[in-house]
């Protein structure tokens, strides 16, 4: 079992999941502009997984990064915490993306204002958007985890057999409505949008 795996809460879980799911629908949108290669994507998402410490999403993004053209060593290096091999280019977006981690996506106004000072506000939303639907997986992963580890008479100490069921429930039903609600709402705004300005 992993040392530093993050034990989220219900309500903790339910507020990462309307983030997330207005998120994907985001980035899905902007995914056409070509903002963000895959591997900058990437070591984003590896990021956040190694502060939450998430096993299941390390392997998923290991095998995407690998696939996106990422080197072994620069990807073992972000899982563990070392973020020497990252460019001076993607640095800040990597950096945000752990401090988003490490303060429980908390963000300071000042790490978000950087953030779009140093991308641009499109490409700045991207990064945030892929920090709350990779932090919504983790999540997830985490728990699915603790679950398992529980059926395999393995508790874990800090999780709750009734927030793991709850956990799983909501990402497995309530996400995808979540998500559908946020893409109709985003499809109205797209048309108003249109019919206002022709």
């Amino acid at each position: 079992m992993n040392k530093h795996e993050r034990v989220f809460g219900l309500k903790e879980h339910t507020n990462i999941m309307k983030r997330a799911a207005k998120s994907l629908v985001f980035v899905k949108r902007q995914k056409k502009k070509k903002l963000v290669n895959k591997q900058f994507k990437e070591r984003i998402m590896l990021a956040i997984t190694e502060v939450n410490g998430c096993q299941l999403c390390s392997f998923v993004h290991t095998k995407l990064s690998l696939s996106a053209g990422m080197e072994l060593s620069e990807i073992r290096h972000i899982l563990n915490g070392n973020l020497d091999q990252i460019s001076d280019e993607e640095l800040i977006a990597v950096l945000f993306a752990q401090h988003y981690a490490e303060s429980h996506e908390q963000p300071t106004i000042e790490s978000k204002q950087r953030l779009a000072e140093t991308y641009g506000v499109d490409v700045a939303l991207m990064i945030k958007g892929f920090c709350e639907v990779i932090t919504f997986t983790n999540s997830m992963g985490i728990t699915m985890n603790f679950l398992k580890n529980r059926l395999l008479f393995k508790r874990h100490k800090g999780s709750k057999f009734l927030t793991e069921v709850s956990i799983m429930f909501l990402s497995m039903f309530v996400f995808p409505l979540f998500v559908l609600l946020n893409f109709f709402q985003s499809n109205k705004r797209v048309t108003r949008n249109l019919v206002k300005n022709p």
